[in-house]
Formats: structure tokens, C-alpha cells, sequence
């Protein structure tokens, strides 16, 4: 049977995500883990193409993600579980495989809403990207409600 001492959470703040979230105390309760919650803030890819300068609209992101995820660790907290908050800056992806790694959690825990539409067809989704490239087993919660019709 797998042993789940520590858990990664990785959340964008959206009702896909908290609803997740459940799904991640849950298994935290019952294994006793530890928790990891991140959430992880895309740079303006195209600041220096325009000459613009996105710092200050980047710098309130970012302060706005830290408000949330504290929000969300303190809620945690109130469970009396072992928890950790962090914000990072990148491709989502790509920092949420690289925290997994550097914590050398058990599992990963997310939702699978995304980007919808033409931006998922160009970039597909994170937590496609996360399943497909990630050495951790990975479960993605479907939003509540969400169903799937037979062609």
C-alpha cells in the first residue's frame, strides 16, 4: 500500500482547484502528510517585446497570490495539519515538477480545469502537461459537475 508522507497541492485559487483541495486534506488527514500548497504566477512573456515594462502589474500578482495562498494555509492549519505554502514564478508545469521533485513528495493532487478553447489546443493543459511529464503519481480532480457525454 502507498505511503502518501507528503503531498503537493498546487492551486490557481479557482472553484476547480478548491474543490481539489478537499480531495488533498483528506488524504493529508488520513496518511498524516504533509502539505504542500503552491500556486504559481506566470511571467508577462511579452514585456520586453513591446518595450513595456508589466513590473508593478507582475509585483500585485504576486502579492495577491501570497494573500490567497496564506488564506488557504490558515484554513489548513485549522485541520492541525503539517502544511506549507509557497509562491513561485514560471511555466507552471515546469515549476510544479520541479517542487515535486525538490520536496520529494509522494503524490500531487489538482484540478484538471485549465486553459479552454484555442489555448489549450496551442498549450494544452497544466495538469495534462503535470500527469504526462511528472515522475510522481498524479490526481486530478474533475470539477464538480463536469461530466462527459458518449459520442
Amino acid at each position: 500500500m502507498a505511503e502518501f508522507e507528503k503531498i503537493l497541492f498546487p492551486t490557481d485559487f479557482s472553484e476547480s482547484a478548491e474543490n481539489a483541495s478537499r480531495y488533498a486534506i483528506s488524504l493529508a488527514k488520513k496518511y498524516g502528510s504533509k502539505l504542500y500548497v503552491i500556486h504559481v504566477v506566470e511571467p508577462f512573456t511579452y514585456t520586453t517585446d513591446f518595450g513595456l515594462d508589466y513590473s508593478a502589474q507582475y509585483m500585485e500578482m504576486e502579492a495577491s497570490a501570497k494573500r490567497l495562498l496564506n488564506e488557504i494555509v490558515a484554513s489548513i492549519k485549522k485541520d492541525n495539519l503539517d502544511v506549507e505554502g509557497t509562491v513561485l514564478s514560471g511555466e507552471p508545469f515546469v515549476e510544479i515538477i520541479k517542487y515535486a521533485r525538490q520536496a520529494h513528495v509522494d503524490l500531487i493532487v489538482m484540478a484538471t480545469h485549465g486553459r479552454t478553447g484555442i489555448e489549450h489546443m496551442l498549450l494544452g493543459s497544466v495538469a495534462e502537461k503535470v500527469v504526462r511529464k511528472s515522475p510522481y503519481p498524479v490526481l486530478t480532480v474533475k470539477k464538480t459537475g463536469q461530466t462527459f457525454t458518449m459520442p
